[in-house]
Order: structure tokens, then C-alpha cells, then sequence
């Protein structure tokens, strides 16, 4: 059989069946929040719940079998997965955005590679083209190291993104994560449970059918090559920070409804400085969603309309929308954290982790407020 042949015969999925199979299993992705930040890293038992409900197909193009879920469309689907197991949300974030650019962008044999051996695989990748790719007979020899490799200690495989002197211009890699060697180095505050260590590679043979182009897209809709990288991985990691948002949200209210301060006659929901915060941050909350699906949707439409990548200030647009939205529902939800008191600050207290995890989602180099620098100045340059 063809690579081609291989790709037609895969089943395709949809995102229904994904979403019904993690809703049944969701008890038990949930057990497993705490037991990944203990380990720092996704337990065994998270993996196989992973696979079981296909959750890394999502964002796989039709073309190979999977959802091609849009951005506008990955907000609520990864807000889903963030509100009842953190880690898990951010191991799809990974998995998904590696998986659909190797989708899109991959040679036939590395897909039917990959998917003969592990039918619903686990990625980790790495964007950042910290390591080289140097050219030798039937493929490349790889050496770097490589910082922030979600999942990488589940993962099957994981693609890296390198340099490569000739012809010189980015290479992605494709390897099995037997062939990298692990840091232990992820000792941090928020996304405890992701194992998001460095990598080293070594001198690796990667067979050419292995690599690709990461600006060439050969399958695939629009949000693969022509939206930025920004809005292809917006709606994974907004979705993200409003999962775990809207969890926070939840809880304090729960907590508010029975808690009362020392020498307070009222609960703290009875306060009306609380039910004011609480409401200010949920309307927050949906202000930023639909905010940002407005402007991934835009985004997508007029890469469709044109049939060529976005322009600079369309780029700037939609890349500070998703920056403003993230920043916004942090800064809402850290005013009313203080609500939950001192109980919330307990290691076993999903508040804490909601809270911790919000925090850490804003510093990924997608939300950041240079985006907004960007937009402004594109709005002066308009202004000319």
C-alpha cells in the first residue's frame, strides 16, 4: 500500500466522538490532576486516557483522518479538557498544534510511519529551532538542545524544529523520543504536572522522509499555513487559560456560598463586593471569548477570501486579540482570587492549581502583550 493509499483508508473522526469519549472518561482524567503535579509529568494512566479518547486527532486534517478543528472552534474544545484536568489540556494544546503542522505538512511515508505504529500518537514538539540539521546520505544528522517539550516523557515522537545550512533555511524533524535524552529540569509553579523538560539530541540520523518544510503545507485548510503561528495555536491556548479560568470562577463561587471570615456574620457571598467581582470577572470572561472568536474567524475568512497568508496588520490584529483576551481574564480572575481565603492555597485545592495555571498559561510566547505593541503599531502605520 501507498502512502497515499494508507492516508485514504484512515477512518475519520469527529469532534462528537472525542468529546462524548473524554466526557465518559472525564472522572478519570480528573483523579489524575494532582498525581501529575506530584510527579511533574503526565502519569502513565493520563496517556493511556489520551489515547483512549483521541483527543491528539483533533486538529489532524480531514486529509488524514482527523477533526481540522478551526481556532475559533478549538476555544471551547481545549476549555473542556483545561477545566477538569490542566495537564491534559496543555498535552493536547501540544500535541494537537504538532500534529496538525506534521499532518499538513509531512511527507506520506512519515505519516503512515507514524500512524501504522501508533494510531492515536503522542507528540511533544518543540518550535524553536534551537538545533542543527546537518546534511549527510539518505537524511540529516541532528545536534541540539531544545527547552519546554510538553509531554515529551509519554510521547512517541517528537518534532523539532532545527536550522539547516544547506539548503539553509528551517527544517522540521520527526524522532522517536527514545532517540532524545531528558533534563530534569522542570521544577516550576504552574503547569506542574506537564513535564515540560529540555532535550538533547546528539549526532541523531533522521531519514529524509522524516523531515520537512515547516512553511510548506502540503494538506490541509488555511489555519495550517496562512493564518501565522500565533492564531494557529490561539485558540489551543486561550481555550486553555479559559478552562482553567472559568474553574477558578466556579469554585470560589461554591466556597463563597458556605464561607465566612472570622468575626463575619455574612458569608463572603452574601458580600456585595463579592457578587460585584464575581460578576465583573464572569462577564469578562465571555467579553474575551467571543472577542477572540470574532477575530479568529475574521482571520480565517480573509485568508480564505485572498487564498494567501494574512498581511502585517491583519497578523497584528488577531495575534493582540489573543494577547488583550488572555491578559484581560488574568488580571480578572486575580481579583478574585482573595475571595477564596487562605483554604484555597492548599495543595489539594483544584483553586490554587486553576490559579497557578492561569498565571503560567499567560506567560506562553502567544499571549504575551508584545502582541498589543505590535498592533499599536500597526494602527499608527495606518494612521499615515
Amino acid at each position: 500500500m501507498s502512502g497515499s493509499e494508507f492516508l485514504a483508508s484512515r477512518p475519520q473522526i469527529s469532534v462528537q466522538e472525542i468529546t462524548e469519549a473524554f466526557d465518559a472518561l472525564a472522572p478519570e482524567f480528573e483523579a489524575e490532576a494532582r498525581k501529575c503535579e506530584i510527579e511533574r509529568r503526565p502519569t502513565a494512566a493520563l496517556a493511556d486516557l489520551m489515547r483512549q479518547s483521541k483527543i491528539p486527532l483533533a486538529k489532524l486534517p480531514h486529509d488524514v483522518g482527523g477533526c481540522e478543528l478551526c481556532p475559533s472552534d478549538q476555544i471551547d474544545f481545549f476549555a473542556r479538557l483545561a477545566y477538569v484536568n490542566p495537564t491534559a489540556a496543555w498535552l493536547a494544546f501540544n500535541q494537537n498544534g504538532s500534529l496538525g503542522i506534521i499532518g499538513s505538512n509531512a511527507s506520506e511515508e512519515a505519516l503512515e510511519k507514524i500512524f501504522t505504529e501508533h494510531p492515536v500518537p503522542l507528540m511533544a514538539a518543540v518550535s524553536s529551532p534551537t538545533g542543527r540539521s546537518e546534511p549527510v546520505e539518505g537524511g540529516y544528522r541532528l545536534t541540539g538542545r531544545w527547552s519546554y517539550a510538553s509531554g515529551v516523557t509519554c510521547a512517541d515522537y517528537i518534532f523539532l524544529a532545527s536550522i539547516c545550512p544547506d539548503p539553509p533555511g528551517p527544517l522540521g524533524v520527526i524522532i522517536p523520543t527514545s532517540e532524545v535524552t531528558l533534563h530534569d529540569n522542570w521544577h516550576v509553579a504552574a503547569l506542574q504536572g506537564t513535564g515540560s523538560v529540555d532535550v538533547t539530541v546528539e549526532n541523531v540520523f533522521v531519514p529524509e522522509e522524516m523531515t520537512f518544510n515547516p512553511f510548506v503545507q502540503q494538506r490541509g485548510g488555511v489555519m495550517y499555513g496562512k493564518i501565522g503561528y500565533r492564531a494557529y495555536v490561539g485558540g489551543e491556548n486561550f481555550g486553555f487559560t479559559l478552562g482553567v479560568a472559568q474553574r477558578l470562577v466556579d469554585e470560589i463561587a461554591k466556597l463563597a456560598k458556605n464561607k465566612k471570615r472570622v468575626l463575619d456574620p455574612e458569608t463572603v457571598g452574601e458580600r456585595g463586593a463579592f457578587q460585584q467581582e464575581l460578576g465583573r470577572t464572569d462577564a469578562t470572561l465571555r467579553a474575551a471569548r467571543a472577542y477572540l472568536i470574532d477575530e479568529l474567524d475574521l482571520a480565517e475568512a480573509i485568508a480564505i477570501e485572498t487564498d494567501a497568508p494574512l498581511a502585517g496588520p491583519d497578523v497584528a490584529r488577531v495575534e493582540a486579540a489573543l494577547g488583550w483576551a488572555t491578559e484581560t481574564v488574568v488580571k480578572a480572575c486575580t481579583q478574585l482570587f482573595p475571595y477564596a481565603g487562605a483554604g484555597a492555597l492548599h495543595l489539594d485545592s483544584p483553586v490554587q492549581r486553576a490559579f497557578r495555571d492561569l498565571i503560567g498559561s499567560g506567560q506562553h510566547i502567544v499571549a504575551t502583550n508584545e502582541t498589543l505593541d505590535k498592533w499599536g503599531q500597526a494602527l499608527m502605520e495606518l494612521a499615515d
